[in-house]
């Protein structure tokens, strides 16, 4: 018998030697094996799909509460909102789920003709480090037969979805939500002490 041969059975004898060799005849935990390398990425892609659809039904939910809100300006049942801070607060208590009402930007621009009403704000609006956070603005005052742009932005935070940061222009973990609503009001009477129509 060669010394080869009589090292091997000494190996084929000892104990490491017996359990790895029993190990790689037991294929009963292949499958336990199998899931633990495909979990991690199985799971990421579960939380990207959750996360993708709750982003989804976020700005549905905000175009609703915007048209809502569009359609009361529309026909002159929100006279009673004279400021920003009033119209925050009918947006809050639209918005009741899901979403910070302290994070809302909401912007209400009126101009005598649809073509001199300024551009929505976009995610391009973010500055170089990623911070998007435009200029509110509010009328002193609205009248009848103009056009009235409304537009309620939010920044919906991103966990899992890696991919949506490389398609919302430079924001840093979050996604863009903004919904615009363009309407012209009916005649209402105008508020007194108003220059009605606008220049």
């Amino acid at each position: 018998m060669s010394n080869k041969s009589k090292l091997y059975k000494l190996l084929a004898l000892s104990q490491p030697f017996r359990i790895v060799r029993r190990f790689k005849k037991n294929e009963d935990g292949a499958t336990a094996v199998e899931f633990a390398i495909v979990a991690g990425p199985f799971f990421l892609l579960v939380f990207a799909i959750i996360e993708t659809s709750l982003l989804f039904f976020a700005n549905q939910y905000i175009e609703t509460v915007v048209d809502d809100v569009a359609r009361l300006y529309r026909t002159g049942q929100l006279t009673n909102i004279s400021t920003q801070s009033d119209l925050k607060q009918e947006m809050c208590r639209r918005v009741v789920a899901l979403f910070d009402c302290n994070k809302l930007i909401l912007q209400v621009d009126v101009s005598p003709k649809f073509s001199t009403l300024p551009p929505p704000p976009t995610s391009t609006d973010a500055d170089s480090s990623g911070v998007y956070a435009p200029t509110e603005r509010f009328p002193p005052y609205f009248c009848s037969k103009e056009v009235l742009q409304f537009t309620a932005s939010y920044l919906w935070p991103i966990y899992a979805n890696y991919s949506a940061p490389l398609v919302s222009d430079g924001l840093k973990d979050a996604a863009l939500i903004s919904v615009t609503a363009v309407v012209r009001t009916e005649g209402f009477a105008d508020p007194a002490g108003a220059t009605c129509p606008r220049p």
